[in-house]
């Protein structure tokens, strides 16, 4: 991308994105999802994928342990966004659920400004930001999941709310946190109806609730879905019910047209409940059931299943005193289906 046109599209990003701290209405509360065509909402309007009360508080098995203690993972997580260490990498985690990985080149540890020979890293406020030194790429993220990313693919604005504003390829593009979207975008929340047999997209009908979303502000040219496991499967279950598989339906009609030649990821994510080798199984199983639906809808697609188990939460597990937070382990219920753009 030649610099003038490069400036353009980020001056265009942040004019965007002020006009829209400018206009947006209250904030929605309610799930995250992934990253691929999707509603740049993490926040969605009483659509928040139910926790079920005490059963889903016990899906896994186990107490909910310290957030990725087992994993020498740190988590710094609220229950829009934030960031995560692991090792050398760190996880840029976003209001709209899209998660953004650099590697420092060296372990993270404790500190709170890192400088190696790729770049700089800083802590600060519960927050994260990171400049490379080689592609003059930069990302920053708040502790409510605001921020912004930019590398040489493009540039993207998202708030707190989940709204976002990108500049990119497929030109610029707006999504609010309502899944409104512009022209350009294919992004959209998705809801299913009460019944479980229907799904809508922007806005949920009497009794809705928030299934999905997808995503197409993306920066590094990967297009993913985020389908929340408790609208999938019944508690601890990986056998997709009624509604599941009118969600993963309406997924397979958005993506049919984008996915054909292409090898297409379909990873199971579970919330920090039990041990992580049971995540992991669960994950496993949970993918494999969407994958399985996925190829009725989509003969001939290339498909590969797996599970990252617990290991790549949207939001925090427990709260800051170590309590359980069932909306935060709600959000890490999902299937995620990616594909590269």
């Amino acid at each position: 991308m030649k610099t003038t046109t490069r400036l353009g599209a980020l001056t265009a990003v942040v004019a965007a994105a002020t006009l829209l701290t400018g206009c947006q209405e209250k904030e929605v509360v309610g799930g995250s999802t992934g990253a691929t065509p999707s509603a740049a909402t993490t926040n969605q309007p009483s659509a928040t994928p139910s926790e079920g009360g005490s059963t889903s508080a016990t899906e896994g098995g186990g107490a909910v342990g310290p957030d990725g203690q087992d994993s020498g993972r740190k988590e710094h997580l609220s229950d829009k966004g934030g960031y995560v260490v692991q090792g050398s990498k760190v996880t840029f985690v976003y209001s709209n659920g899209i998660r953004y990985v650099i590697d420092v080149g060296q372990p993270v540890g404790d500190q709170t400004t890192v400088k190696s020979g790729t770049g700089t890293l800083t802590f600060k406020n519960g927050g994260a930001s990171w400049v490379d030194l080689r592609s003059r790429a930069s990302s920053q993220v708040d502790a409510d999941g605001a921020g912004t990313v930019i590398d040489k693919t493009g540039a993207i604005v998202v708030l707190k709310d989940g709204s976002t504003t990108c500049a990119n390829g497929q030109g610029l593009q707006f999504v609010g946190s309502d899944g409104a979207k512009a022209q350009a975008s294919k992004t959209g929340a998705f809801y299913v109806d009460a019944e479980g047999k229907k799904t809508s997209y922007g806005q949920p009908s009497s009794g809705g609730k928030l299934a999905g979303r997808f995503t197409v502000c993306n920066v590094d040219k990967k297009v993913s879905v985020d389908l929340y496991s408790d609208v999938l499967f019944d508690f601890n279950s990986a056998t997709l019910s009624p509604a599941g598989k009118a969600v993963v339906a309406s997924a397979a009609k958005t993506i049919s047209k984008d996915v054909t030649g292409k090898p297409v990821s379909v990873v199971g994510h579970t919330d920090s409940k039990g041990t992580e080798e049971a995540n992991k199984t669960l994950g496993q199983r949970r993918a494999d059931a969407v994958a399985a639906e996925l190829r009725t809808q989509l003969p001939g697609v290339q498909l590969k299943a797996s599970s990252a188990g617990e290991t790549e939460p949207v939001a925090a597990n427990t709260t800051p005193d170590g309590a359980d937070n069932p909306a935060g382990r709600a959000k890490n219920r999902r299937v995620t289906i990616s594909y590269a753009r």
